[in-house]
């Protein structure tokens, strides 16, 4: 198991991708690698290159104290766990709460609404033409929107039917436009 910590003068980063640095730990609390982050740089395309780097290193869990719900919603849909914590623990304690299914974030919603995307047009849209972050959205005349679901964890579930089966709840990261 590899768990990725985004680290801001040796400690949790109080927001994920304004980090300096990423530092990636295996299981057994060992420091596997420290990255520079290149979503400092700013900007949709270093988002998406901070996004790759997480996959690429195979982390199976992101600790956050803050992430934005449209990196949320990225994170998840590409299998990653994200757990939340506060910034006062230590590496140990960090690493210890990952692993506490309570601490879960399991639904985009959970994360901090992007005000300057929206500010820009929302994904892709807006009078500048958009933000060119190549999330998928694209300037259209449709108004007609389609749930996109998440993954659910299969440990998640909402009660359980008459045959005593788990009940799991259906999760929406967002709308995307139809065309």
């Amino acid at each position: 198991m590899i768990i990725a910590i985004p680290m801001s003068r040796d400690r949790l980063a109080t927001h994920f991708t304004k980090a300096p640095e990423i530092a990636f730990y295996d299981e057994h609390q060992q420091l596997i690698n420290r990255v520079a982050n290149p979503a400092v740089a700013g900007g949709c395309s270093a988002k998406k290159a901070m996004l790759n780097m997480i996959i690429e290193h195979n982390a199976d869990i992101v600790i956050v104290q803050f992430i934005g719900e449209r990196m949320l919603g990225k994170l998840l849909d590409a299998g990653v766990s994200v757990s939340q914590a506060d910034n006062s623990l230590s590496i140990a304690e960090l690493m210890t709460n990952a692993k506490d299914l309570n601490c879960r974030l399991v639904e985009a919603s959970q994360g901090r609404r992007s005000i300057n995307h929206e500010k820009k047009g929302g994904c892709c849209g807006g009078s500048s033409g958009g933000c060119g972050c190549g999330c998928g959205g694209a300037k259209t005349t449709s108004s007609i929107l389609e749930p996109r679901l998440l993954h659910v964890p299969q440990h998640v579930s909402v009660g359980k039917d008459s045959s005593g089966k788990a009940i799991s709840p259906v999760m929406y990261a967002g709308f995307r436009s139809v065309k």
